[in-house]
């Protein structure tokens, strides 16, 4: 299994896992390399700028966006319009991984309105200055919590519980500890850790979180959120229409 398998099979997919419910639709933005595993719980959409890449199965929805230059000339993305028709209108989770390095992913905020802002969304290889750019300024104009881990983060609609948080970080150590020097070497000036990884920690924390659930169920069943809960409730419909509007 390569690193970039690992990296599915840890962190990224532990997310999905922590976001949402099994059977849910996932859109791919490019080449994930996580597709066939994804496929055995979720419906998949795929967004692939080379035909080369498509595989030969069924259970996947390719849709096939080349890469063009948009109104500026300068910056290069999927086709918008093979995306405003193609992307299904009803999905749960969006995950970023291309365009590929060279072409950059800014072409993604030029284009927020070919996508669902009401999901959760996981942005590949924010261990690159790039990614890590977007990644900050999509949370910012959307209004959201950022989540950073080790190599990629995510915008989530709703504040994540520590448990989730805690979940996705173990997995997300799991990778780093199977990170080979090939990898490292392309974002790190040492392709050796001076502290070797510990997922055990985090591990050994979940029980404790899951220990304070009482605590949150506590607040979340008192008065006085239940009435700032009712009070907020007209705000936040019209924030979500006016989203989708968007």
């Amino acid at each position: 299994m390569s690193t970039r398998e690992n990296i599915i099979a840890g962190g990224i997919r532990s997310a999905i896992t922590q976001l949402v419910k099994e059977g849910a639709t996932i859109v791919e933005i490019g080449n994930g390399f996580g597709s066939e595993k994804l496929i055995k719980k979720y419906t998949v959409w795929s967004v692939i700028d080379d035909r080369n890449l498509i595989q030969a199965n069924n259970s996947i929805n390719y849709i096939h966006a080349p890469i063009i230059p948009l109104l500026d000339r300068i910056t290069h993305w999927y086709n918008p319009a093979v995306l405003s028709e193609s992307l299904p209108k009803e999905y749960d989770l969006i995950v970023i991984y291309g365009p590929r390095g060279t072409y950059g992913k800014i072409g993604l905020l030029a284009n927020l309105e070919l996508f669902r802002t009401d999901v959760p969304i996981i942005i590949d290889n924010t261990i690159r200055e790039h990614e890590a750019g977007i990644s900050r300024e999509l949370a910012f104009k959307l209004n959201r919590p950022l989540y950073v881990f080790w190599n990629f983060s995510v915008i989530a609609p709703d504040l994540l519980t520590r448990v989730q948080v805690a979940t996705i970080q173990r997995e997300a150590i799991r990778a780093l500890e199977k990170i080979d020097r090939a990898y490292s070497e392309k974002f790190f000036f040492n392709s050796s850790t001076i502290i070797s990884p510990n997922r055990s920690e985090w591990h050994n924390r979940l029980p404790e979180f899951k220990g304070n659930r009482h605590e949150l169920e506590r607040i979340s069943t008192s008065w006085s959120y239940r009435v700032g809960n009712l009070l907020s409730y007209p705000f936040r419909k019209m924030a979500n229409l006016y989203s989708r509007i968007k």
